[in-house]
């Protein structure tokens, strides 16, 4: 797939996609949210999990914009499709809301499983701080794809179709990971300096990247489908 430029009126940087590595987060404050939605005369469960997330090492920020996240609020809402083996994300930013105040968001739809056990976790205190992996459509400035697998990097959300505004990223989660606390263990929750580095050729992560980005859109529309 032919890699996708993109380039901002009055500023010298070009942006691209398919960096081919993982966008990771580290969540906590984790909660379950109970409820029911009443909707087509149906009343259907709501429950879903919020907390809150930042970035392992890297940056997010919004192309053609100053500053960046320091807080992501998080939800995490169940697939209603069952049976579907795929948890996406999608992270936006609410215009009008202030960059310091959490007006970055991240949203996963897991499977039912994932969701169930995830919650079950947190309602116990077992998950106090969950680690997220996803390869995403979010974009980097192109001196960033020369970089070293293990430096960080400034991920951007793109710009809307008519130039105004940031446009949604949406991404499918690779890995779920959620930690309990263990009478007498003494080996600390991993930072993010003792995290393993990348292991993949930057070539094969780029391939598997334009892969995921066509099953993602699939499962997109599947999820907009399931709403109506």
């Amino acid at each position: 797939m032919e890699q996708r430029v993109m380039m901002i009126e009055g500023s010298p940087e070009r942006f691209a996609q398919g960096l081919g590595r993982p966008l990771r987060l580290v969540a906590d404050r984790l909660r379950p949210i109970g409820g029911f939605a009443l909707r087509d005369g149906q009343i259907e469960a709501a429950t879903r999990i919020e907390g809150h997330a930042s970035l392992v090492a890297d940056r997010l920020m919004r192309a053609g914009y100053a500053g960046e996240a320091h807080a992501i609020a998080l939800t995490i809402r169940p697939l209603a499709k069952a049976g579907e083996g795929r948890a996406l994300l999608l992270l936006s930013f609410r215009e009008g809301g202030d960059p310091s105040d959490e007006a970055y968001h991240a949203e996963i739809y897991a499977p039912a499983p994932v969701f169930e056990a995830l919650c079950g976790a947190v309602s116990s205190g077992a998950a106090q701080r969950l680690l997220i992996s996803a390869m995403t459509n979010l974009w980097a400035r192109e001196s960033d794809h020369e970089a070293a697998p293990g430096l960080p990097v400034a991920w951007h959300l793109g710009l809307e179709a008519d130039g105004r505004g940031s446009a949604p990223a949406r991404g499918l989660v690779e890995s779920l990971e959620w930690h309990s606390p263990v009478a007498g263990d003494i080996e600390p929750a991993p930072s993010p300096e003792e995290e393993p580095g990348e292991t993949t050729a930057d070539g094969l992560g780029r391939i598997a990247w334009s892969l995921k980005q066509i099953a993602l859109v699939l499962m997109f529309l599947l999820i907009v489908v399931a709403l109506k």
